[in-house]
Parts: C-alpha cells; sequence; structure tokens
C-alpha cells in the first residue's frame, strides 16, 4: 500500500464506544487487566521489546501480522510506567478491534518499518486512527457507568477537602477529582480529565 494513498475510516465517537464496552463486558474484571485482555481473550502475543521506547518513541506496537504486540521492555518492568504502559496496549487494542482491515492491507516486520509508513501518510489521515484508538483506549479503561457514579463520590471528597464546587476553581476541583480517580481506575490523571470532559460529565 502506498501511503500517500492512505485513508482513515471514518468512525464515530458512539461506534467506537460501543466497541470498547463490548470488548470490556466480555468478562473483564475491573480495573481491565488489558495485557491478560490481549493474551488470553483476544489471542495476541504480548512481546517485551529492548529499547522501543528510544527508537520509536512509543510503549506499544501491534504488528502486521495482527498477531503480536511489542511492548517496550522498561516500561513493562517498571511499575511506575504501569498507566502508560496499560493505556498505550489499551490503545493497540483499539486499532486491533476497530482497524483491523486496515492494519491487514500493510504488511510491516519491524517497529522501524511500520513508523516510515505512518510517516509517509498525509497528516489528515494520520491523526483520524489516531484518535480513534485513544477514544476507545479511554473508554476501555474507563467504563462510563463507573465513573458516572464514582464521580459524586469524588465531588463529595473535595467538597470535604474545602473546596466550593459552586465559585471555586472548576479547573483546581478537575484536577483533583482527576488524581482521586486516577487510582482505583489505574489510568492518569489526564485520562480521567478526557474521559469526563469527552463523555459532557465535566462539568457536574
Amino acid at each position: 500500500m502506498d501511503p500517500r494513498t492512505f485513508r482513515a475510516p471514518f468512525l464515530s465517537r458512539e461506534r467506537i464506544w460501543a466497541a470498547a464496552d463490548e470488548l470490556r463486558d466480555a468478562g473483564c474484571s475491573f480495573p481491565v487487566n488489558v495485557l491478560d485482555l490481549a493474551e488470553f481473550d483476544l489471542g495476541l502475543e504480548i512481546v517485551p521489546a529492548d529499547g522501543l521506547r528510544e527508537k520509536c518513541d512509543t510503549e506499544a506496537i501491534l504488528m502486521g501480522d495482527l498477531k503480536t504486540i511489542l511492548v517496550d521492555k522498561r516500561s513493562f518492568l517498571t511499575p511506575k510506567q504501569e498507566y502508560r504502559l496499560r493505556f498505550s496496549v489499551a490503545h493497540e487494542l483499539g486499532h486491533y478491534v476497530l482497524h483491523k482491515k486496515v492494519y491487514a492491507g500493510i504488511k510491516h516486520a519491524s517497529p522501524q518499518a511500520w513508523l516510515a509508513f505512518m510517516s509517509d501518510i498525509p497528516e489528515d489521515q494520520h491523526s483520524w486512527p489516531e484518535f480513534h484508538a485513544d477514544e476507545f483506549a479511554g473508554r476501555l479503561l474507563v467504563p462510563f457507568d463507573r465513573l458516572r457514579a464514582d464521580l459524586q463520590e469524588a465531588i463529595d471528597v473535595a467538597i470535604a477537602a474545602g473546596f466550593d464546587i459552586r465559585q471555586g476553581d472548576l479547573d483546581m476541583l478537575l484536577q483533583f477529582i482527576a488524581g482521586h480517580l486516577s487510582k482505583p481506575f489505574n489510568v492518569s490523571g489526564d485520562v480521567i480529565m478526557r474521559r469526563l470532559r469527552f463523555e459532557k460529565l465535566w462539568p457536574p
């Protein structure tokens, strides 16, 4: 495939959410263990690779065989990188679920070959499937119903800590709430903030 002729499929946010919910609700525990989900539910092989982050500026890559996800070995072995690695693998699962037909037409044998192909795709076409995969990952790791229920509890904690939710600084309040919710969901505060906004749960 000539990368200059690549055309990203259009997928609505609702369709992306439905696909993420279906995969998660098929039997995942909470918080979602994306590595087990990839290996045991989808049959993908997780392969730690030395220097993936340094060489390719990414923690994970779905290979063109649609059977393997490479993960950065250092991130894989570093507990402090858990949130970032989980989201990166969930992102690649988004490509696997949403873009399987697209990936099947792109044969790349190495991360470098994949990045070389992607770098030649027109920017407007490249950014769209990346948005798809990010949105899939966020919804997969942060279920809407759970987020909505936990938000009220987090607001109560914020009020007890002295926040004025009516006249206070909403940005500061959002950061406090995102920090409070990040641990039970095992994602970063930034992911929580995006989910609250995209799911139209913020401002409360």
